[in-house]
């Protein structure tokens, strides 16, 4: 299979790199800044090809020939309110249509619904006052592509909603699952995740199709 990664030089898009080519795929890192990825070695099974993901044009000619696109696309520090998700996943979208690219995995995050009633009160106090402008975008994105694209024979996507993430390594343990919320609302799974545990769960998916047209909320056993 060949793959092509978006949001490669990001710390989440790192890790779906370096575990994509372990499993032996063949992969094109998509990225403004191809110097964040010196330290793999391009050659038959990776290449870094530099591309704005704005211009749906010029991507789709770099998606031409793969089997799948995995996203790990992200915007930090963003105090106002942005449309950052919602037009890179439009560009995305239409660059996979010219391209003839059937396939995407890409990931947003918990709580990216907004008031929902039963959210906990961290989620109210801290989370939303903080990075509420990202979630509001993220949300945007997955509207737009459960409402235009939820033709299966068009596209076959999978959002993937971690929990907070951090940069430990991976974890040795079983993943749960909520299809049906945008949290889990017991203490039954950890609140944080490594992002390589985010990576693997992407990449299964990817092999696996098991969640085609769906969000699918993840955490991890406690």
């Amino acid at each position: 299979m060949k793959i092509a990664i978006l949001g490669g030089t990001g710390n989440t898009g790192l890790q779906l790199v370096a575990q994509a080519l372990q499993r032996g795929y063949t992969v094109t890192a998509i990225v403004r800044n191809p110097g964040k990825l010196a330290t793999f070695v391009q050659g038959e099974q990776f290449k870094i090809v530099e591309c704005d993901v704005f211009n749906s044009d010029k991507l789709s000619t770099c998606l031409i020939g793969h089997d799948c696109v995995l996203s790990a696309l992200g915007h930090k520090g963003l105090i106002s309110k942005t449309s950052f998700y919602l037009d890179t996943m439009k560009s995305i979208l239409n660059a996979m249509q010219i391209a003839n690219v059937k396939r995407i995995v890409t990931m947003t995050s918990q709580f990216v619904k907004p008031f929902e009633p039963n959210y906990p009160f961290v989620y109210k106090l801290l989370i939303r006052p903080v990075i509420g402008r990202v979630l509001d975008s993220m949300y945007e994105m997955e509207k737009y592509m459960f409402s235009e694209y939820n033709d299966e024979q068009i596209v076959k996507f999978t959002i993937v909603r971690p929990p907070g993430i951090n940069d430990e390594t991976i974890k040795d343990k079983k993943f749960q699952i909520n299809l049906d919320g945008y949290f889990f609302p017991d203490n039954s799974v950890s609140r944080t995740m490594p992002r390589a545990n985010v990576a693997k769960f992407m990449l299964d998916e990817m092999e696996k199709n098991e969640y085609i047209q769906k969000g699918v909320t993840i955490a991890l056993s406690n």
